[in-house]
């Protein structure tokens, strides 16, 4: 499977701080195991396949320090050495062994496939590994199911009723509610985040925050997952309510105008379910959301306090934006790695810089490294709240 074996050799050429466990060995002149890892890499990098299995077989024999991306790599460099495709198999049956194997049905009709794996292929033991794997993979798959649908069926338990009366907020258990906003026949998913602190006879803040992924995502990702998301740790510190919507690639803020305009219709029903403070809503979003959050700043602001973009590529799909609605209207804060590897850096200061003159309220910042996921990042939630600090008023902690 693609991302299995990428995954196993960016392992292997990694730094030791790739590898969690070390070396139980104490005696000085033995390599410890990643040591080992690292010059069966270089040898598996010159096609050095045998010199690479005698390295592996050195590194597996403490079996409790062998992980599936390592025994995979293994596996690969045993098939290409003569005669040692058993060895392979054995490493590839004690990889289906490992516990909590992150394998998809996709990787597994990968590796069916893999090239570099064909010698195998005539062993019943390959097939044995393939139906093994293919097991596993069914299993996580009806594993995250369940837990999907038990995540939503809560959510939706959370969700409060359109009240009577404008003006009349019923109280709202902390965490997530799940509502939907209908467009034609398709219903689109928004989360509402409720943090512990919030009061419905206090006007509280909201962020509306759109996601990344858009272009390549073709369901919803409403899943248990998207809780893991900085913004809700970080809305949670300021107090302020988080209005997520989901969005795909058939539908979603990039290329579907119908997918914007929705948004606010999600805005307009929050609003009158929770008691937010319309003086201080704000909206953005990472990557593809942070593209939107710029046409919203340019094209749509009315109703926003403010403005945030992450990782975002300040040109629209639908049209120029009107940079111009930046010289005095609601500002907007943008944060891009130096690094990015989807979004080059260079370009958007371009734009930035180009801009400027008359977008005066667009504030740019950059950090050196991170990449375009560096929210995701060890200091990445940081980034995060200092950033909501500049834009709501408040300190960061």
């Amino acid at each position: 499977m693609n991302r299995f074996i990428s995954a196993a050799l960016l392992l292997l050429l990694a730094s030791p701080l790739a590898h969690a466990q070390t070396s139980a060995r104490t005696s000085a002149p033995l390599p410890t195991y990643d040591q080992l890892l690292e010059t069966a890499a270089r040898h598996l990098a010159q096609k050095n396949y045998c010199e690479a299995t005698t390295t592996f077989t050195q590194a597996f024999a403490d079996s409790t320090l062998a992980g599936p991306f390592d025994l995979y790599a293994g596996a690969g460099a045993a098939a290409n050495c003569p005669g040692q495709e058993p060895l392979a198999l054995r490493w590839l049956l004690r990889l289906t062994r490992q516990p909590n194997l992150p394998i998809t049905a996709r990787d597994v009709d990968n590796m069916a496939q893999e090239e570099s794996m064909r010698s195998l292929h005539k062993f019943a033991a390959w097939h044995s590994f393939l139906a093994a794997l293919r097991q596993t993979a069914a299993r996580r798959a009806a594993e995250a199911h369940r837990a999907a649908t038990a995540w939503r069926a809560a959510a939706l338990g959370q969700a409060l009723p359109t009240p009577p009366q404008t003006g009349h907020y019923a109280a709202a258990k902390p965490g997530f509610a799940l509502y939907y906003a209908p467009v034609d026949t398709v219903r689109v998913p928004y989360l509402v985040y409720v943090p512990a602190t919030y009061r419905p006879d206090r006007p509280t803040a909201l962020i509306v925050y759109l996601h990344g992924g858009v272009s390549s995502t073709t369901q919803f990702p409403a899943t248990p997952e998207v809780a893991q998301e900085p913004i809700f740790a970080a809305a949670a510190e300021q107090n302020t309510l988080v209005l997520y919507p989901f969005g795909r690639q058939s539908f979603g803020w990039l290329e579907q105008r119908a997918a914007l305009d929705n948004v606010r219709r999600m805005l307009a029903q929050v609003q009158q379910r929770y008691h937010i403070d319309r003086r201080r809503v704000y909206l953005g979003g990472m990557s593809n959301g942070g593209t939107a959050a710029f046409w919203y700043a340019c094209q749509s602001p009315a109703g926003f306090a403010g403005f945030f973009a992450i990782a975002a590529n300040p040109v629209s799909a639908l049209g120029p934006l009107n940079f111009r609605q930046l010289r005095k209207g609601p500002p907007l804060y943008s944060l891009h790695a130096e690094d990015d590897p989807v979004f080059a850096y260079q370009q958007v200061r371009a734009i930035y810089t180009q801009q400027h003159p008359w977008a005066r309220q667009w504030h740019f910042a950059s950090r050196p490294t991170g990449g375009h996921s560096f929210l995701y990042g060890p200091d990445g939630p940081a980034a995060l709240r200092a950033l909501l600090a500049q834009l709501m008023g408040r300190p960061a902690n």
